[in-house]
């Protein structure tokens, strides 16, 4: 097939498309997230697994936050067997194929019982977070540079959208499912029958990867750019285009992509566990609420956040879905206070499934418009593998955080560390954003 230039985005039938796609994107962007995040701590809670357990497995996330390291190669060369596609497309179209494969794998060496070996889940899982985050920069790429100008702010929430419907349709009825599922293999109760459904539910969940193997051929192409003539060159070429671009003020921009994000991404490592063996709520209530209700309340905020950063600007945006964003996180503090209440629980979920959309929206439109086109898949996993270096660092630390300060404090320690990036913002934003106008480039 050949590849569609997406230069002719400007026409309504090619913007659409082009949108369309980046949704599905999305969508397989987030499959492994949610199945290597919450699923797999929810399986881990299940059969009984410590927070601080739970949370070193964050360290399997680190290629999300690595993956800066060989995201160049997507501005180089194209996927094996795949090079019809193109540059972007045939990385997503080939990544997405291994992980469906991947996934399957993962359901085979799942835990069992609190006793299971945890190291052959590590290693699988690990190989999983590699693939997904190098997935993630060929779609970054794709993304950033395919609706670089004027569809940067609709791509940003329709992706964020997509990404969304992973953890909707897949997270949630994963949760939600699982002890009918359950019920085919054994009595209710029964260990071994808990087990098989996580496998099965797992391993059915990661076939759904074929959903962007099917976008990426129909998907329209990025517009051919001059590309790097080497590796180091695409290595390089990338670095000194930042350095242009922001000169001193880069290390705030590295710092705030670091930082801004982490109250969310901390606070999410410990919130199934804190559901499940502290607060006592079933699977398929934190289905039904996080993931069903979240999910809902996400689409609306991501609608609302692209709308917003066209209308405000970029840095308003920002700032205010930031703040909102770090006070958000209160709502499990007063969780823990209450107890175990459907209502509360409910309260605190479309609260800050909201604030996680419209900082979403926001948050990704920023990063695309930090980044070159022509060296977008590896400006952009710079900015995003900071973001998930953090968590996983951070997080990996989190259930030791939970023994040591209990969820209360744990909660308030996601809060705290919201703060400094917060405050440096204004300082690590584009030019055409800086002075928080409107910035006809993100509309």
């Amino acid at each position: 097939m050949p590849a569609r230039n997406a230069t002719s985005a400007t026409a309504p039938s090619a913007r659409a498309n082009l949108l369309i796609a980046i949704g599905v994107f999305g969508f397989a962007s987030g499959l492994p997230n949610v199945l290597l995040n919450d699923t797999l701590a929810a399986w881990l809670s299940d059969i009984g697994f410590t927070p601080s357990s739970i949370g070193l497995l964050s360290l399997i996330t680190l290629p999300y936050g690595l993956k800066l390291l060989w995201a160049p190669l997507f501005d180089l060369y194209c996927a094996p067997g795949f090079a019809w596609l193109g540059l972007r497309r045939s990385w997503i179209a080939f990544l997405c194929t291994i992980l469906a494969v991947a996934f399957i794998a993962l359901a085979m060496v799942g835990p069992s019982a609190v006793d299971s070996p945890v190291l052959p889940v590590a290693i699988v899982a690990l190989v999983i977070a590699v693939l997904s985050a190098s997935l993630d920069a060929a779609i970054d790429g794709h993304r950033a540079d395919a609706a670089h100008g004027g569809a940067s702010g609709p791509a940003a929430s329709v992706f964020v959208m997509g990404y969304r419907i992973a953890f909707v349709s897949i997270g949630a009825l994963v949760l939600m499912l699982h002890g009918k599922i359950a019920l085919l293999f054994g009595p209710e109760g029964d260990l071994a029958a808990r087990a098989l459904a996580w496998r099965w539910a797992v391993g059915g969940a990661g076939v759904a990867m074929i959903a962007g193997f099917g976008a990426a051929l129909f998907a329209p192409e990025a517009p051919k750019r001059t590309a790097s003539t080497s590796l180091a060159e695409a290595i390089v070429q990338p670095c000194k285009s930042f350095v242009r671009a922001f000169g001193p003020r880069l290390a705030i921009v590295l710092f705030v992509a670091l930082m801004f994000r982490l109250p969310d991404l901390l606070g999410n490592r410990m919130t199934m566990p804190f559901l499940r063996q502290d607060l006592g709520f079933e699977l398929s209530e934190i289905g039904t609420i996080r993931q069903a209700l979240g999910f809902t309340m996400t689409i609306i905020g991501a609608v609302i956040g692209g709308l917003c950063v066209k209308r405000w600007g970029l840095l308003r945006a920002l700032l205010v879905f930031g703040a909102l964003q770090v006070a958000s996180n209160a709502g499990y503090i007063v969780l823990a206070w209450s107890g175990k209440s459907l209502a509360v629980f409910a309260g605190v979920v479309v609260v800050e499934s909201l604030c996680n959309g419209l900082v979403s929206a926001a948050f990704v439109a920023y990063f695309m418009t930090l980044c070159e086109p022509r060296f977008a898949a590896a400006q952009y996993a710079v900015l995003s593998g900071l973001m998930y270096l953090a968590g996983a660092l951070v997080g990996a630390t989190s259930g030791y955080l939970v023994e040591h300060f209990g969820y209360e404090g744990f909660f308030w320690i996601s809060i705290v560390v919201g703060i400094p990036p917060l405050l440096a913002l204004p300082w690590a934003m584009p030019a055409n954003a800086s002075s928080g106008v409107s910035a006809k480039a993100i509309n």
